[in-house]
């Protein structure tokens, strides 16, 4: 999608694009996040989408992909979160019928630039080591409870 036609998208969403000295994701600044973000690519999240669906959407839990394309990969639900360079990346991996999720790869979104529902959410922790469950938790309850922590 072109960033002109995803800035008309994500005005029908309510989602503001805010300087990046404002956004802020779950209390972190956004060179912070993306950092934290970015630790998540060795994390084995036990999700399999070359059979087509989510294992984490057939156990009910809606998986990480359920609806991407009208929660804008769940940025909509994180305020004031997304500035204009992490949006014109966003862009050229955006479809306005399926959101980041491709048939038979999942999500093709950049761990940086994914939302902290989309980094926190599994199939199963089986594989995950406790550094990896510190880091999604550090993701998915924010800065305030990263207070202190590892």
């Amino acid at each position: 999608m072109h960033y002109e036609e995803l800035l008309v998208y994500l005005q029908n969403l309510n989602i503001k694009i805010v300087p990046t000295e404002e956004a802020r994701v779950r209390g972190y600044d956004l060179q912070a996040y993306k950092k934290l973000a970015k630790r998540t690519e060795t994390i084995d999240y036990d999700c399999d989408f070359h059979n087509g669906t989510c294992k984490g959407m057939l156990l009910g839990g809606g998986g990480c992909c359920h609806q991407c394309a009208v929660g804008f990969g769940y940025w909509r639900k994180e305020g004031p979160a997304l500035d204009e360079a992490s949006v014109r990346a966003m862009a050229e991996y955006f479809d306005a019928k399926t959101g980041f999720m491709r048939a038979g790869v999942g999500c093709i979104l950049p761990r940086e630039l994914r939302s902290p529902t989309c980094l926190y959410v599994f199939c199963s922790e089986d594989e995950m080591s406790g550094e990896d469950r510190e880091i999604l938790y550090r993701i998915q309850f924010g800065a305030s409870w990263s207070q202190g922590k590892v």
